[in-house]
């Protein structure tokens, strides 16, 4: 009996002496062999719905408190300890995982400018936790939304539907039109793709500018309108099942979320915006995510019928030709960086997650070489670039860069875009 009593206090001690956070979870080796073999962290709970129903006129707050309690019974994280700066003040002690990964809003004693944010494929609110309150300080009522699917585990991605998408973006528009007297919309990727269609449908007569960062306009993949039928076979659920250690941001990428963006982009290579909308796209030429190529050609178009400002930040290392209706900020030289990636664009280069000595290394390159890996999570000296297949020749150990040295330069241009046409 004793040496059992003994033996039950140092497994006891032994977990507590190994208990991981948000920050340690993503370092941790052995976590990441287990997770690739048990895919723990890729399925939710399965405690009520993966997509939360809305109704017309429920207040944005009532919207938030109704998306943390989802997060709370699907997402196995969710009371996570998760020691990094919070944009919302938390009730508990620490903050936890939901504190980072629910929607919210910054709101001032005033009506008067509001935004509203929409993440992209995969990823939720935190990646706008720097330049949501960048924005607040520069006086705009800061508001988040966080897409069906998300904030709980990859798999949930698999029960919801572009209805489900776009019925949150219509809300949230809706909502934010409400609330504010004048306001813009500034989304990443799939949510900038998803708040154009929404637009061009129901644009309000008071939203005043509207922000695209790497809109999901056509995919580096050629294949993925093959998603959509492929994902009807037996056993082929996934593009990629990795451990999902980013409690932020999904790792793993099922078939069927490139069945729906592959539906969003299509439409969007095919919409209309409202010619007096001023517009700023920002967006790297080497994108491993989305096809830029195919975003200029769209900027293109919409240049040819557009009287109010169209803008874009490129990051390029090579010059560019361009319509000379597009106003160009060209961006040529990143400190310790070789080119921008789609994940680093909002990010500064000194965030305590994704930021160059954050917590979190994209790796994603090697998820299905251990040692690979490893060497990659832990390499004192790395490359940080985008992820493409002639940085991967070139660079070993690479990591995506998951964070941008011109942060100052596009908060800057961002802000006197706002400010210029939001007031």
């Amino acid at each position: 009996m004793l040496k059992r009593f003994i033996g039950l206090i140092s497994t006891l001690w032994v977990v507590s002496a190994v208990a991981q956070d948000c920050t340690t979870l993503p370092t941790d080796h052995q976590q990441y062999l287990e997770g690739m073999q048990t895919g723990e962290y890729r399925f939710a709970n399965d405690v009520g719905p993966a997509a939360l129903s809305l109704t017309e006129n429920m207040a944005y707050a009532d919207y938030i408190s109704a998306t943390r309690a989802l997060i709370l019974k699907r997402n196995k994280r969710a009371t996570l300890l998760c020691p990094l700066p919070s944009v919302m003040p938390t009730q508990a002690q620490q903050a936890q995982v939901i504190d980072h990964i629910a929607p919210y809003q910054l709101l001032h004693n005033n009506q008067d400018k509001g935004i509203l944010l929409i993440h992209g494929l995969t990823d939720s609110p935190y990646i706008f936790n720097t330049i949501a309150q960048d924005l607040y300080r520069q006086g705009f009522n800061v508001r988040t939304l966080l897409l069906p699917g998300h904030g709980t585990a990859a798999d949930d991605l698999r029960h919801v539907t572009n209805d489900d998408w776009q019925r949150h973006v219509r809300y949230a528009i809706k909502r934010t039109s409400q609330d504010f007297k004048h306001f813009a919309i500034m989304g990443f990727s799939t949510g900038a793709a998803l708040a154009t269609l929404e637009i061009e449908k129901h644009r309000p007569s008071n939203l005043q500018a509207l922000a695209l960062v790497a809109p999901a306009t056509e995919s580096h993949n050629k294949n993925s309108w093959m998603a959509q039928w492929v994902d009807w076979l037996p056993l082929m659920n996934w593009l990629d099942e990795d451990a999902d250690l980013d409690f932020a941001k999904y790792e793993s990428f099922p078939l069927a979320a490139a069945a729906l963006v592959h539906n969003v982009m299509v439409d969007m290579m095919q919409s209309d915006v409202p010619a007096d909308l001023p517009i700023l796209t920002i967006l790297s030429d080497v994108d491993a995510t989305i096809d830029s190529q195919a975003t200029l050609q769209l900027l293109t178009r919409w240049a040819k019928t557009h009287r109010a400002p169209l803008a874009l930040r490129l990051y390029a290392n090579n010059p560019i030709e361009l319509d000379q209706r597009i106003a160009l900020t060209h961006i040529d030289k990143l400190d310790k960086v070789i080119d921008m990636s789609h994940v680093g664009l909002l990010i500064p280069q000194h965030h305590p997650y994704y930021g160059e000595q954050g917590a979190y290394r994209h790796c994603g390159s090697y998820f299905a070489d251990a040692a690979a890996y490893q060497t990659c999570k832990s390499a004192k000296q790395i490359i940080f670039g985008e992820h493409h297949s002639t940085n991967k020749a070139a660079y070993t150990p690479l990591a995506r860069v998951t964070f941008n040295p011109d942060y100052a330069g596009l908060t800057k241009q961002l802000s006197e875009f706002l400010n210029r046409h939001v007031h």
